[in-house]
């Protein structure tokens, strides 16, 4: 599934438009295959994952993880990656 992710480190804060998936015990981040957007591929073991939260914010919904010192916040824009998201890594 393609979504976008705020992605928070020591420098700011950067977004990117991924495609999320989960395999095995790891979260992948990557850039869509076709698209013209930034290049990013993250590899994420779901259990380092820090802490994990869900927020509304002006009727949107947003899942935020933080894992190895940064902050990973997605965006729910009708897509239902938060629900995705959720369900994988809090209440599975």
């Amino acid at each position: 599934m393609n979504s976008v992710v705020e992605i928070t480190d020591m420098l700011g804060i950067d977004y990117y438009y991924v495609s999320v998936a989960i395999v095995g015990n790891t979260l992948l981040l990557e850039k869509p295959k076709g698209m013209v957007a930034k290049n990013i591929e993250r590899r994420i073991n779901l259990s380092e994952i820090d802490d994990a939260c869900v927020m509304q914010e002006k009727g949107v919904s947003k899942f935020a993880i933080f894992y190895d010192r940064n902050g990973y916040t997605f965006i729910d824009y009708g897509n239902h990656v938060v629900s995705y998201l959720k369900e994988a890594l809090v209440f599975s």
